[in-house]
Order: C-alpha cells, then sequence, then structure tokens
C-alpha cells in the first residue's frame, strides 16, 4: 500500500517524468528514437547525461503504465513491464557513478523505488544504508538524508522490522525540510501498534490529526489537503483505538477527528472495528451514536439497526438485540414508502431471522422467537415465517406462542384454504402437546369459530366435552357428551365413548337416578350394545347404595335406610358379581351401624358366593377375625383364622399369628409357638415366642435352661424372664446355671435373687441379736455375756459390710437398722450395769465413768447409723424406683417386691419416702372383676382411647401377658386414623 503512494511522491521529483504526457505510441516512440541517439552518442559529448537520465525517465513511466495494465488484465506472464523497470535501474546506477549525488538527488529515489518494484528491496536498502554511511564524507544534503531516512524506514517497515524502520522515521523527523512529514509520522504510529506500544501509536495518530498542515498531497498542483489520507488516518485510528477498552472519550475523539462529510461512513467504520475486535458493547454504543445522525437515509438507519441487533446479541445483551431489531421493525413500518425499498428491506430483516435461525438451530432461544414475533407482526402476510415462528415456538416449548402465528396464519383473509386447515389443526396440535387446558379450549373454539362444519369439526367438540371431563367438570361434560352420542350424523366411535364418558360423569357426580335413566336410552340408541347399558341400569341401584355406605358423613338414618333397601333388594337374575357386590355394600354399612348380627351374615353371604375369588374369601375371614378381636372374643377370632391360608405369609408369621390368638384366647398355643421356631421364626419375635414358651411350660425351670441360649440374644429379656421363673417356683438352686451366664452380669436378677436369701438371713440375725441379754448374778456371767455381745456386734458390722455388695438399698437399710439398734441396745445395758457392792463413792463415781467410756464407741456407732439411716430415708432414689416398681410389675414380681416393702415398712423412719411405703402396702388390690369389667367396656366402645388405657394399665398389672402389647398396637392404629 505504501509503495503505491511513495513511487507517485518520488515521480513527482522528476521535472522531466511530469513535464507532459504522451500516448504509449508516442512513448514507444520516444524511447526507441532516444535509445538510437544514445546509441551513436560519445559518452564525453555534453548532452549524453541529460539524455541518458530522459531515457531512464521515460523507461520507469513506461513500467509504471504497463504494470497498472498487467494489473487490470490479470495477467500474470505480461513481464513488459518488468523489463523496462530492469533497464532503467541499470541506467540510473550508471548515472549514479557519473553525477553528484545532490545536484541529482532524485535519481537515488527513483532507483530505489524501482530496485523495489523489480523485487531487489535489498538493493534499495543498501543504497540508502550506503547513502547514509557516506552522508558525510560526501557532504549530502540534509534533504537526501532526511528522504533516505523515511525511505528507508519504509522499506524496512515492509520487511516487518518495526524497531529499526521507527528508529529511520525518528531520525528523519528531525529534519525541517523532510518532505512527506505527515505520512512519516503515520508510518511511525504502525511501528510503534505493532512494536506492542499502543498507547504511544494512539497519541501519533491523534498528534498527527491535530495537525491538518500535515496531511497534504504532492501532486502536479503543488501540495494539498489529501481527504483520502485523512480517511486513511481516521479509519486505521479506529484500529488503534478497539486494541484496547474503548470509552466515551476514545468515541467523541474519534468523532471529532473526523471530517464532517465523511463521518457517519467513519463512524460505521469504528463500529465495524470494535465489532470485529470483540468490543461488542463499545461497538453499540458507536451504532447508537451513528443512529443519532439526523441525515441517515431508511436504509442506512435500519441497516444500522440490524446490525446493532447482532452486536448486542454478540456480545451477550440479547434483550437488547431484540429491542434493536423492533426498533428496526418500527422504522420500517414509519418510514418505508418506496414499494421497491420496502421490498428489499423486507427481504434484509427477513434474512436477519433466518440468519439468526440458521446460527440457533440446534438451539433455539427466546431472542430467536422475539425475532420471529417481531417479524411476523410487521410483515402479517408472510404465513411462511410465521410458519417457522411457530415450529420455534413450539421446540422451545412455548406452545401459546406457537398458537399465536398459527393463528395469524388462519386469520389472515389471503390465506389459501389448504394452508388454513394446516394452520387450524397445527394449533389444536400444539394446544394438545402442551397440555394446558386452556390453551386446548381456545384451540378448539377457534377450529369451531373458523369452521364451524369442517371435517374434524365432530372430532373436535369430542374432544372439547372430553377437555371439560379432564378438568373434573363432570356436569358440563355429561351434557355435552350425551349431545354428542345421541348426535347420529357422528362416527360410530365416538358416539359410543360420549355415551361411555357421560355415564362415567354421572357416577363421578353420584347421580344415580339421572345414570339410571340415561343408560337405558342409550340401551335402546345403541342396540348392539343393549346389555351392556342394561347392566349398567340395574347397577345404578348398587351404585346409590355404595354411595351412601363410602360417605363418612352419611347420617345413621340414611345408612340404616340404605340397609333396608339392601335387604329388600329383588336380586334375581343378578349375577355372582352383583350379589358380591350387594354383600360387600351391607357389610360395610352394618359395620358403620354396629349391627353385629348383619355384618357377619352378610360376610358369611359373601363368602356361600360361587366363583369368589380365594383372596376375597380371604379377605373377608380376616374381617371376621377382626371382628372378633375388636370385641376381645379371641377364641372366636382363632377358630377362624384357622380357616384362613394365609397366602402370602410366611410360614413362621402364620404360625406366630395363630399362636397368638390362642394364647390371648387362653388356648394352648404352644403347638403354634414351636412351629413357629420350626419354620425359622427370628429376631425379636423369636425371642418373644421362647419366652412365652417358657412361662406357659409345666416345667419353666427347664423350659428357661432349652431356651437361654437364645433368650441370652436379649440380655433384658433373659434377665425379665428369669425373674419371672424365679417368682413362680422359687427355685434358685434349678436356675444357678442361668444366673452364671455371662449376659446377665450386668442385669437385676442374680441380685434380686441372691437378696432374697439376704433379707432372710438379716431377719434371723436381728431376732438372734435381740434375744441376747447380759446376765448380772455374777461378776464371771457379766464378763462372760459381755463378750458374747461384742462378738453379735461385730457380726452385726460384718452383715452391713455384706450388704453393700448387693448395692440395694432394703438390704442396706435393714443390716444399718441392726447396727444402730443393737448398739444403741449396748449402750443402755452397759449404764444399767449395777455398781459393786462395798465401793466409796470415789469408787463408785470411777466406775460408773469407767462404764461410760467402755460405752462410747458403741454410742457413736448407733448414732452415726442412724444418720446414715435417715439420709438414705430422705435421699435414696431407690426407694421412689422401688414404689414405681411395685405398681407396675407383674403379679408374680410383685409378691417378692410386697415382702420387700413391708420389711421397708417395719423400720422406724418418720421420712416422706417411709410414709409412701406405708400407703402403697395399704392401697387396695385389684380384683379379676376389675378386669373382666374393664374388657366388657372395650368390648363395646372398641375405639375410646381412655376406656383402652384403663384395660391396658388393668392387664399390666394383673391380665395376660400379651395384652399391654396388644392394646398398645391397638392404640397406635386409632391414634393413626386408621379402623381396626
Amino acid at each position: 500500500m505504501f509503495s503505491a503512494v511513495f513511487g507517485g511522491i518520488f515521480l513527482g521529483g522528476l521535472s522531466v517524468a511530469n513535464a507532459e504526457k504522451m500516448s504509449a505510441q508516442t512513448q514507444d516512440m520516444v524511447i526507441d528514437r532516444l535509445e538510437r541517439v544514445l546509441s551513436a552518442m560519445d559518452k564525453t559529448d555534453a548532452s549524453w547525461l541529460p539524455t541518458e537520465q530522459r531515457l531512464a525517465d521515460l523507461l520507469s513511466e513506461r513500467a509504471r503504465l504497463r504494470f497498472m495494465q498487467e494489473v487490470e488484465a490479470n495477467c500474470e506472464s505480461c513481464k513488459g513491464s518488468k523489463a523496462d523497470r530492469l533497464k532503467a535501474v541499470a541506467i540510473y546506477e550508471d548515472l549514479l557513478k557519473e553525477v553528484k549525488l545532490n545536484d541529482h538527488g532524485p535519481i537515488l529515489f527513483q532507483l530505489a523505488h524501482l530496485q523495489e518494484m523489480a523485487g531487489q528491496s535489498d538493493k534499495a536498502i543498501a543504497l540508502y544504508e550506503r547513502i547514509l554511511k557516506e552522508a558525510k564524507t560526501k557532504n549530502t544534503s540534509e534533504e537526501i538524508v532526511a528522504r533516505s531516512h523515511s525511505s528507508l524506514g519504509d522499506l524496512l517497515f515492509q520487511k516487518a522490522k518495526y524497531k529499526e524502520a521507527l528508529g529511520h522515521y525518528e531520525v528523519a523527523l528531525k529534519y525541517k525540510n523532510l518532505e512527506g512529514r505527515g505520512l512519516v509520522i503515520y508510518n511511525m504510529a504502525w511501528c510503534q501498534l505493532n512494536l506492542d506500544q499502543l498507547n504511544a501509536g494512539i497519541a501519533t495518530m491523534e498528534g498527527l490529526l491535530k495537525k491538518p498542515e500535515l496531511i497534504v498531497r504532492e501532486n502536479n498542483e503543488g501540495i494539498k489537503y489529501d481527504p483520502v489520507f485523512h480517511n486513511d488516518i481516521i479509519k486505521d485510528l479506529a484500529t488503534f483505538y478497539a486494541r484496547r477498552p474503548i470509552t466515551s472519550k476514545e468515541i467523541t475523539s474519534y468523532e471529532a477527528f473526523s471530517p464532517k462529510e465523511s463521518r457517519k461512513d467513519l463512524l460505521l467504520h469504528f463500529a465495524s472495528e470494535a465489532d470485529r475486535l470483540g468490543q461488542k458493547k463499545a461497538a453499540a454504543t458507536i451504532y447508537n451514536r451513528y443512529l443519532e445522525d439526523t441525515t441517515l437515509t431508511q436504509e442506512e438507519r435500519l441497516a444500522a439497526f440490524v446490525k446493532l441487533a447482532q452486536v448486542n446479541y454478540d456480545g451477550g445483551e440479547t434483550s437488547k438485540s431484540t429491542q434493536d431489531f423492533a426498533k428496526a421493525a418500527q422504522e420500517y413500518q414509519k418510514n418505508c414508502k418506496d414499494a421497491s425499498k420496502c421490498q428489499e428491506l423486507e427481504k434484509t430483516m427477513k434474512r436477519y431471522v433466518t440468519e439468526l435461525h440458521r446460527s440457533k438451530k440446534l438451539k433455539p432461544d427466546a431472542d430467536l422467537l422475539n425475532s420471529y414475533l417481531i417479524y411476523s407482526k410487521t410483515f402479517p402476510n408472510d404465513t411462511e415465517m410465521a410458519q417457522r415462528g411457530a415450529q420455534v415456538a413450539d421446540n422451545m416449548g412455548k406452545h401459546a406462542v406457537a398458537m399465536q402465528f398459527f393463528r395469524s396464519v388462519s386469520n389472515n383473509k389471503e390465506t389459501k384454504p389448504e394452508v388454513q386447515k394446516t394452520a387450524l389443526l397445527s394449533e389444536i396440535s400444539t394446544a394438545e402437546k402442551s397440555q394446558n387446558p386452556v390453551l386446548q379450549k381456545a384451540a378448539y373454539e377457534h377450529y369451531l369459530e373458523v369452521a364451524p362444519k369442517g371435517d374434524k369439526s365432530f372430532e373436535v367438540r369430542y374432544q372439547m366435552a372430553y377437555l371439560t371431563y379432564r378438568q373434573k367438570n363432570h356436569r358440563d361434560a355429561s351434557q355435552a357428551f350425551y349431545v354428542l352420542a345421541m348426535d347420529k350424523s357422528g362416527p360410530a366411535n365416538l358416539r359410543k365413548k360420549s355415551a361411555d364418558l357421560s355415564l362415567d360423569c354421572l357416577a363421578q357426580m353420584k347421580y344415580e337416578d339421572s345414570l339410571e335413566d340415561w343408560a337405558w336410552q342409550y340401551a335402546e340408541a345403541f342396540p348392539k350394545d343393549r346389555t351392556e347399558y342394561s347392566t349398567m341400569a340395574r347397577k345404578a341401584l348398587m351404585n346409590r347404595v355404595a354411595r351412601i355406605a363410602n360417605d363418612k358423613n352419611a347420617s345413621n338414618s340414611d345408612l340404616s335406610k340404605s340397609l333396608e333397601q339392601m335387604q329388600k333388594a329383588n336380586m334375581a337374575g343378578a349375577t355372582a358379581a352383583e350379589k358380591t357386590l350387594l354383600y360387600t355394600n351391607m357389610s360395610i354399612v352394618a359395620q358403620r351401624l354396629n349391627n353385629d348380627d348383619v355384618y357377619v351374615r352378610s360376610l358369611q353371604s359373601l363368602m356361600a358366593q360361587p366363583g369368589l375369588s380365594e383372596e376375597r374369601r380371604e379377605e373377608s375371614l380376616g374381617k371376621i377375625v377382626a371382628f372378633h378381636e375388636k370385641k376381645l372374643d379371641f377364641k372366636n377370632a382363632y377358630l377362624t383364622a384357622l380357616k384362613m391360608k394365609f397366602k402370602g405369609m410366611k410360614s413362621a408369621d402364620k404360625e406366630l399369628r395363630l399362636g397368638t390368638l390362642a394364647d390371648l384366647a387362653n388356648l394352648n398355643p404352644t403347638g403354634h409357638y414351636k412351629k413357629a421356631l420350626a419354620s425359622g421364626l427370628k429376631g425379636q419375635s423369636a425371642r418373644s415366642v421362647r419366652s412365652r414358651l417358657v412361662l406357659l411350660s409345666p416345667n419353666p425351670v427347664r423350659e428357661l435352661k432349652a431356651q437361654a441360649p437364645e433368650l441370652a440374644k436379649d440380655a433384658g429379656l433373659l434377665n425379665e424372664i428369669t425373674l419371672l421363673v424365679y417368682a413362680r417356683t422359687g427355685d434358685k438352686k434349678g436356675l444357678k446355671s442361668v444366673l452364671a451366664m455371662k449376659e446377665l452380669r450386668r442385669q437385676s436378677a442374680p441380685n434380686f435373687i441372691a437378696k432374697q436369701d439376704f433379707y432372710s438371713d438379716v431377719i434371723s440375725f436381728k431376732a438372734r441379736i435381740a434375744r441376747h441379754q447380759l446376765n448380772v448374778k455374777s461378776d464371771s456371767a457379766m464378763q462372760r455375756t459381755i463378750k458374747e455381745r461384742i462378738k453379735l456386734l461385730k457380726e452385726a458390722d460384718k452383715t452391713l459390710a455384706e450388704s453393700l455388695k448387693f448395692k440395694d438399698v432394703t438390704a442396706q437399710l435393714l443390716a444399718l437398722n441392726v447396727v444402730s439398734s443393737e448398739n444403741d441396745r449396748m449402750v443402755r445395758d452397759l449404764v444399767a450395769l449395777p455398781v459393786p457392792k462395798k465401793l466409796t463413792a470415789a469408787e463408785q463415781k470411777q466406775y460408773l465413768d469407767i462404764l461410760k467410756q467402755q460405752s462410747k464407741p458403741y454410742y457413736v456407732k448407733a448414732k452415726f447409723s442412724q444418720q446414715r439411716e435417715s439420709e438414705i430415708w430422705e435421699r435414696s432414689p431407690a426407694i421412689s424406683q422401688l414404689l414405681t416398681d411395685f405398681s407396675t410389675v407383674r403379679p408374680e414380681i410383685k409378691k417378692l417386691l410386697r415382702r420387700e416393702m413391708n420389711l421397708l415398712a417395719a423400720l422406724p423412719s418418720n421420712s416422706r419416702n417411709h410414709s409412701a411405703v406405708e400407703k402403697a402396702l395399704n392401697e387396695g388390690t385389684l380384683s379379676w372383676d376389675d378386669l373382666v369389667s374393664a374388657r366388657k367396656t372395650v368390648a363395646q366402645n372398641p375405639d375410646n382411647v381412655s376406656d383402652i388405657e384403663k384395660l391396658k394399665n388393668l392387664e399390666t398389672k394383673i391380665g395376660h401377658p400379651l395384652m399391654p402389647s396388644y392394646l398398645e398396637a391397638r392404640l397406635s392404629r386409632i391414634q393413626r386414623g386408621k379402623s381396626l
């Protein structure tokens, strides 16, 4: 680009070359003549040198003209320009040897230019370097030196040696008489840019633009302002600006630098450069600045809006992109008056949308859809684009928008009938795909409005009725289906479906009367289906009864009436299935009315029906079992359960179920329990069964030994059963091996059983020590009995120490009581001993002092023991736990705890806990009559939580061992809202 500009400047420096213009023919003739003259002329001739220079100038000019022709003709094989150029180079090289450089400077630059054009740029560089090297020795003029620096900079720039080129440009600019200073500055800015000195390059460009006197070009008319060069500078400044973040400052400066007459084109170029280099936001700002120009044509404004839309979209400003496209559409609607131009603009906007669609074909988005909406609104007659927009909306799941596109096609008066039909059906298809009832209804109504007698009108009416049905508007749906069913013009299959669905609607609404009426009408309207609809009519009665039976809010009056109707119903000719339904409903109503007799009879009648499935039979038996359980009639529940097959239930679970019912009925469950274990019953259920086998056994000790290895997996359960067996048998010796099991080491049974003997030992010892008296008949007898008493007191201390091993509050209190009371008695007995006779008063006093001294340890021990007793009575939580256990344990254990409570009550104490013990012992005991009464109450009111809780409490204390857990399960079901 630069060499062409430079070549023009160089040629302009040769006065001969610009002296005249001639045709190609004249030029060839002159060159031939000069070549002949020179061939005959002697070099010493004074005219030889100017003639030689004239020939070289003409060859250079012809080479330039031929080169331009070759370029225009795209002739790569043409060699005319190159031959002339090489001849001229040879002549100029010879001339330089003969002339003074300062006097013939233009020859130098013309030679360098020709070498460059001939592909000999290295020679041109070498030429300039030689001139600059010899400048001082040959006293070369500043003009030639300055121009050599700038020309050398140009050649180095073309070789991408920007740093070296920049150095020569900077040196050239130091010369005041430098020609083409503006171009040198321009090239220097490009060097800075390529050397990553962006800010310096921008400053250089801006500095050049601030000096309009440098933006000139020399031609035949002299030096004049060069608008082309000016535009080139400003366009390149746009590139410079776009290499760094563009701010409003750069945009304002750029606009100020731009000549008014080309400002809008330059702004458009600036926006394009910003867009090209990825500054989308800045590009959008520049486009907006461009659009502020009031001189823009409609086409320019519309084109700018389209470009702005694209830039904003590329920059992620999707909403702005759509807004800009919308503005373009507004511009079109407002200002487009010329039909031919409007058509072209429409094509432009259509191209934008289709190109956008192509780029987003795999992943359409809201911006693409909005573009179609804007286009369709602007060009409503373009049905093809509307259908494309509908497809985009449909693919995006925007079914309402897709329907809007289709409707714009079907409502357009210019649309062809086939296209309109397709649009109507596509709208319905889209609405159905959306599964949105509002959209579906709108599509159906629109079809019937546009084509009330269309090919699909009956089907559309059916779909509308079905839509109403799906919305559970059974009242309107039933009427619509009834009309369709009775319309003989419709397809038979849709009429039949309509009839069935109308009856279904009535059934949903429980309109049994209307259902029966319509069913009889359909039996006449559809002869082939008369049996089906007749059966439906007969079932209407059953359905009315079922509705009442299933109505949780139905009154007893309605239920009683319903039960009476079923008992009187004429079932002659009824199928087994209808009878099954009758007895099923009868059992439900009877159960709700607590009519036990009808409830059981209806279930028995149900089981007597032929063809009743095994599953239903099993279910009915299960209901009878549940009924007996509800009444706590476990015997009948067990006997009924024996008839069940329990399919789907494991054998172990079946035997467990039967065994539990037999156990609760006080029948022998042992066989069922053993079968359950033999069938593989595992876990906690198996251990519970084993515990029951132990307690039901005539020899519980032996059975416990047999079951102990498995029961040991639940140490707590083993502990409980061991205590119950001991309480029942008292066979401590027989339980020795069980008590020695490691699983019971941290349990209460070993200690509890062991302490029973300790209690007996303490009571026996207490009686023995209490019987001992001091003998004062003689000194020897007295001494002997005192020693015996002391020995007994030591034994009491040993008993107290032994009590601590049990960590039992009763054992400690019993032992402490013996220690405190007997030590206190010892003190009193010693003090009461008679004084020996014949002692003086002083000796008597001394004797008494000795007795007091000897009794002091016993006094201290008695007081300490009494204090410890008092502390235990007041503070020990074990006494409170004992009281709790006494009120909740099974009767077998309770008799042992009662003994323990009696021992505590017999001890002297004024504490609150002592009073509580006495109160607990004095409370009345529960009787068997109390339990029987409570069971009857629950049988009469099976869901009364309070009664169940009361019975559970009684069963825990004196009733069946399984009843508490059974009643707890019933309470849980009631709390969960489940019926028994």
